[in-house]
């Protein structure tokens, strides 16, 4: 395989890694949520690149528990 197309996930791939259904992920992508996408021959394809971003972008902390660190 093209080494620059296994920097791209399809709806399944991501769907997987999420734990979500493809559907969700193809809704998403539909209103403009979630990561950055291309289409190629009518395939909606996921940069890596981008889905850890849009990961990294969605990351939550705890506030209590960086309270509990700082007492540490």
């Amino acid at each position: 395989m093209d080494s620059h197309m296994q920097l791209l996930l399809s709806q399944q791939d991501l769907a997987k890694r999420w734990g979500r259904s493809e559907a969700a992920i193809g809704l998403a992508s539909a209103v403009g949520a979630g990561p950055r996408y291309v289409k190629i021959d009518g395939a909606i394809k996921y940069p890596v690149e981008d889905i850890q971003r849009y990961e990294r972008a969605c990351l939550f902390f705890d506030p209590a528990e960086v309270a509990f660190q700082s007492l540490a």
